[in-house]
């Protein structure tokens, strides 16, 4: 019987403790570095689409999104639906952006 009680009382003591588990949601800072080696961090979550931060980069830097083209440090074009965690991303990570071009020899 002494044995329940120091189960319960040890349970109970558990029950205040926080477990050591990161939040579901995620924030990592990511870096959007241009052509011309300037870079614009950003603070996001891994569910935020991309979409979000092309805007936010556009509009610190006068552009318009659809002149830009977006990569992942690998060369994977990022899309405005897709978010950090579709590629794995991780803090400090880094996105080129690059002029779109039409056409070509």
């Amino acid at each position: 019987m002494e044995d329940e009680s120091a189960t319960q009382t040890h349970d109970q003591g558990e029950a205040g403790v926080k477990p050591d588990v990161k939040p579901d949601i995620q924030h990592l800072t990511i870096t959007v570095a241009n052509q011309d080696g300037s870079k614009v961090p950003f603070k996001v979550k891994m569910t935020t689409a991309f979409e979000k931060l092309f805007k936010a980069y556009c509009s610190k830097k006068a552009l318009d999104a659809a002149t830009l083209v977006f990569l992942t440090s690998e060369g994977q074009r990022i899309l405005g639906h897709q978010t950090p965690a579709d590629f794995g991303m991780e803090d400090g990570d880094m996105i080129e952006v690059q002029q779109h071009q039409i056409g070509g020899c």
